[in-house]
């Protein structure tokens, strides 16, 4: 049990690689807040964390808002008064041609991925800092892979994660905390995929395939891999790939 004792915040827990890494992550000990807008979904996923014999506390949350998210991280500390793991996972997708998509429609999309990213990882770094550790893994899609026409919003978007990850490792190594990126390696089999590119009936991801280089993110100590973006369908056949993240 890598995990045992520590607490690890999953925003977009409800369902996708979210819950798959959330329920990864209790596999291997660890207590988890199960943060999505979806409060009934996180129940559901909740039910399967406790059936692990592992503790799971659920916040509705809509990472764009920082009133939200700071009741987040009030509602973690005081059931567990630490937090060594953030996985930034919430995300929604809009598949749309540029030209029709709406001031309105783009905030949505970025919001929710880059603002909301920032908002999260801000919140938690008085707690990491102070105890001078923490794992953040901020799940990036593999761009040169699977841009798509139509995915504006979504890929300008992640790449700014991308940006916010490498950025941020140098600032946050001097404390500890490593901060790193993950993507599936390919189009994963979720909900949000199937809705929203229909056209790939085959060769999606099982999220199993990709929550063991989630587990390996997790588990790091201090002043480990950071600033750094792992293909975890490559990490499964290669974990030199990491650094030698393990």
């Amino acid at each position: 049990m890598r995990l045992e004792g520590q607490v690890a915040i999953i925003t977009g827990a409800s369902r996708g690689l979210g819950r798959s890494i959330a329920l990864a992550l209790a596999e291997e000990g660890a207590a988890v807040v199960l943060a999505a807008r979806n409060g009934q979904a996180l129940n559901d996923v909740a039910t399967q964390v406790e059936m692990l014999g592992r503790e799971a506390l659920v916040v509705t949350c809509d990472v764009r808002d920082p009133a939200q998210v700071e009741r987040l991280i009030v509602r973690t500390l005081a059931e567990w008064s630490r937090i060594d793991v953030l996985v930034n996972s919430a995300g929604v997708a809009l598949r749309r041609p540029v030209s029709e998509i709406s001031s309105e429609d783009w905030d949505v999309v970025v919001d929710t991925l880059l603002k909301g990213t920032f908002l999260v990882t801000k919140a938690v770094l008085p707690t990491m800092s102070a105890a001078k550790r923490g794992n953040i893994i901020n799940l990036i899609a593999p761009l040169d892979k699977i841009t798509v026409p139509g995915f504006s919003a979504y890929t300008a978007a992640k790449f700014g994660v991308s940006g916010l990850t490498q950025a941020l490792s140098k600032e946050l190594r001097r404390y500890g905390i490593n901060i790193n990126g993950l993507h599936p390696g390919g189009f994963a089999d979720t909900s949000m995929v199937r809705e929203n590119v229909p056209e790939m009936k085959q060769g999606l991801l099982d999220p199993a395939l990709i929550t063991p280089a989630a587990v390996a993110l997790a588990t790091q100590p201090p002043r480990g891999l950071t600033g750094d973006t792992i293909d975890a369908l490559a990490w499964n056949t290669d974990p030199g790939l990491g650094g030698g993240l393990q």
